[in-house]
């Protein structure tokens, strides 16, 4: 009966009386996403090529070219209307990026997924934008609370993440991700890089570039404009604002934001089962740009985050307080003397952030936890913990572009550099000397090069291959309070480790004819382990399925070594996408866990994992999608995402359990990698106007995920049964108004994703919900 009065609610949402119809035509939006402002064009243009089976985007031009002055007001108002038939996406949208951004999607597989759809499908952060949307394949995600989402791409949960040049990294892999600080309006793009396939990133197998929102330029003088947006969610009253302000003039330009959510304890599908989630959180964002001549261009961009009072479900610990600040400078010459395009981005970035396990809802959802710790008097049933963190990301990149007939060169070089503290205090441990379970103080500078070479080979074939090598110098401090003895000592080895890294890659797009293309691309590519895989001692950080976990780490850790093959094939028509991927890696020394229980661990609490080096898994699999717009009103669209992992030399234990084997099981010689998305497919209908100005539209979809059953028994993982979950999402324009409301899980399934946490009464996801919001323009 729910779904059924939702669904009339929807139909009444967006079929309205012809009298309310012509509003929609009357004024365009003037968001500069949605109509692109007027720039001042380079003096250099870069050559363009014809790039195979899409549709002829330059090679490298700017993307500050100027708008005709002479286009009609009709003209706007279907091109602000475009923007609005973006709210869903579409299955392919590559060749959608911009003619500057372009370039870095060539890879095989490369997704794109742009800012709009974070409206229309009311996301949070950058990785439940590359989750929700149809342009993303092979990525999973797993929700730690409504805003903080740990992005898996390909099996794979440790990268790199650039942010408009900068490098983002977690200060602690379960209380804060990647992706968690950078809300999905504030994103221009993303590009997603499924391989090793882009040199200019640094050290890592998987990548995604993010393009914060720019300054934006107006060729006839200075223009101000604004708008004004809320979504009200009904499961976990939760609420989301922004507030934004834009504009310059022909050599100037500015962005403002401000943005705030709140958020309650959600229902899953089962009636009266409420997951403790709720948050708080701020952000503030401002992008200003100035041009120096006509050719020289500076770009600022800073983020502040400020989180509170934040539940995680199934972790130890519960945020307090998270605070991030983020800067970034960027300098683009088009026409330096040593080259013919010269860019340096410069940044830094620092996270802090305290918790405890004080609130009720961490009782009642994990009641073992009371046992975990000590009590604060003979007798209490109050055990508590506290957390605090401090991580900091810093440095720069400076990259030299050459163009010839025909081809692209680029050279770069980077330096990164990480620092980052972690403290875990059982509160109330009456041995002070013994009683924190931290990350040291630890860094790692990483020094690196880069060269990448795109080659128009003939009329039908692009070439693209790329190098780096990288040095990586890391350190830990040895003696930390509450920690017994020197963590040389407790390691027995030196901190200070050394790690010299390479990677290369080739790929190539031909074009087939008649709307087909095909791609290839093979990749070598090397990773250091990360300061937690080194230096964690014994902290409780959410890794694998169980939740409750420590975790120990290693400085002995060998670097990992990757060996990709991708195969993809794609047809572009006016009216059908199709595309067809399919990948393998092989991976030496690929780090995962080896699960133990130390002396002294209380009866019932769940083990420690030391992390360790495995000398061969593999990573294969193929994403597939499809998209044929059946008529100028009705359009359907499918995808299909397929991953398997695999432990082959799965016996060799960590030095650190004292044991002969692997997870003290010796008959496993193979086994799933832990962590794996089962198979997920999602297929749907958009129905939308067909006039020009596309006013309003109904997508329908549906989420099938089949039952995973290919599990790492030996790390406890458990099977998880499949599901299937109904979506209805719409949106109408009245004006400068657009409004969009939906209804998600529409049949209150009751279930939980295969990586959600198994800690105490479990994670599972959201029921029903209903939500609307709308979004001013002016």
């Amino acid at each position: 009966m729910r779904s059924i009065t939702a669904l009339s609610v929807l139909i009444l949402f967006v079929v309205d009386s012809s009298s309310l119809f012509s509003q929609h035509l009357a004024e365009p939006l003037t968001d500069p996403v949605m109509q692109p402002p007027v720039m001042q064009a380079p003096q250099m243009q870069a050559p363009q090529m014809q790039t195979p089976g899409l549709a002829a985007p330059g090679l490298l031009v700017d993307n500050n070219a100027p708008q005709s002055s002479a286009a009609t007001a009709k003209d706007k108002a279907i091109a602000a209307d475009a923007r609005v038939a973006n709210l869903f996406g579409e299955v392919h949208q590559v060749d959608e990026l911009p003619a500057n951004r372009e370039p870095l999607a060539r890879s095989p597989a490369a997704d794109a997924v742009f800012r709009e759809e974070a409206l229309g499908r009311r996301t949070a952060d950058v990785g439940d934008l590359l989750r929700r949307s149809k342009g993303a394949h092979g990525v999973s995600i797993q929700n730690r609370t409504p805003i903080v989402s740990d992005t898996r791409v390909r099996g794979q949960r440790v990268g790199q993440v650039l942010a408009s040049g900068s490098y983002w990294a977690p200060a602690r892999m379960d209380l804060d991700t990647m992706m968690s600080k950078i809300d999905s309006r504030l994103v221009q793009d993303s590009i997603l890089i499924k391989g090793p396939y882009a040199s200019r990133y640094g050290p890592g197998f998987r990548f995604v570039d993010l393009e914060f929102l720019q300054s934006p330029r107006y060729e006839n003088g200075y223009e101000g404009h604004g708008s004004t947006s809320g979504t009200y969610t009904s499961n976990g009253e939760q609420f989301y604002g922004r507030q934004s302000f834009w504009g310059g003039s022909d050599d100037y330009g500015f962005h403002i934001s401000y943005g705030h959510r709140t958020g309650n304890d959600y229902e899953t599908g089962q009636d009266g089962f409420f997951i403790p989630a709720s948050y708080k959180s701020r952000d503030l964002f401002v992008a200003y740009g100035f041009d120096l001549n006509d050719h020289e261009k500076v770009e600022f961009n800073a983020l502040r985050l400020d989180q509170t009072d934040l539940e995680f479900p199934g972790l130890v610990t519960d945020l307090n307080f998270l605070i991030t600040d983020g800067y970034e400078v960027t300098y683009t010459n088009d026409a330096p003397s040593f080259a013919d395009r010269f860019t340096s981005e410069v940044w830094y970035n620092r996270t802090r952030f305290e918790g405890d396990t004080r609130r009720p809802g961490k009782a009642r959802q994990i009641p073992s936890l009371v046992d975990a710790f000590q009590p604060s008097f003979l007798g209490a049933a109050d055990g508590s913990t506290t957390t605090d963190g401090d991580a900091l990301s810093g440095g720069y990149r400076f990259e030299s572009t050459f163009f010839s007939c025909g081809s692209q060169t680029s050279i770069g070089t980077d330096l990164i550099y990480l620092n980052q503290e972690l403290n875990e205090y059982d509160y109330y441990d009456p041995d002070p000397n013994d009683n924190n379970f931290p990350i040291p103080r630890s860094d790692s500078i990483d020094v690196g090069a880069y060269a990448e070479r795109i080659v128009q080979w003939d009329d039908d074939v692009v070439v693209t291959a790329g190098t780096r090598i990288d040095g990586v110098f890391t350190d830990s401090r040895d003696i930390v309070a509450g920690v017994p003895e020197p963590l040389s000592v407790l390691e027995e080895t030196t901190l200070d480790k050394e790690f010299f890294l390479g990677s290369a890659y080739l790929t190539a797009n031909r074009d087939l004819g008649r709307g087909w293309n095909s791609s290839a691309g093979m990749g070598f590519a090397m990773r250091q382990p990360t300061l937690t895989e080194m230096y964690a001692e014994y902290t409780f950080i959410g890794s694998l399925q169980r939740g409750l976990t420590f975790l120990d780490g290693d400085p002995e850790l060998d670097s990992e070594r990757l060996y990709q093959l991708d195969l993809g094939l794609q047809y572009n028509s006016d009216d059908v996408m199709f595309g067809l991927h399919g990948h393998h890696a092989w991976i030496q020394n690929y780090i995962t866990y080896d699960l133990f229980d130390p002396a002294g661990t209380v009866d019932g609490f769940q083990q420690g994992a030391s992390f360790v080096n495995t000398d061969l898994a593999t990573l294969s699999g193929f994403e597939t999608y499809g998209q044929i717009e059946l008529t100028s009103m009705v359009s359907t669209f499918g995808i299909l995402t397929y991953l398997e992992g695999r432990d082959h030399t799965r016996l060799e234990p960590s030095r650190h359990t004292g044991d002969t084997v692997r997870s003290g099981n010796s008959t496993v010689d193979e086994e799933p990698l832990p962590g794996i998305a089962p198979m997920e497919a999602r297929v749907g209908f958009l129905i939308h106007d067909p006039s020009p100005e596309d006013c309003w539209g109904v997508e329908l979809a549906a989420r099938i995920v089949d039952n995973q059953d290919r599990v790492a028994t030996t790390l406890q993982e458990i099977e998880t049964p499949g599901f299937t979950v109904y979506d209805i999402r719409g949106y109408r324009r009245f004006g400068n108004l657009l409004v969009t409301s939906g209804f998600e899980n529409l049949t209150n399934k009751f279930y939980r994703e295969h990586i959600d946490y198994r800690s105490g009464l479990g994670v599972f996801r959201p029921g029903f919900a209903f939500y609307v919001g709308g979004e001013l323009t002016y």
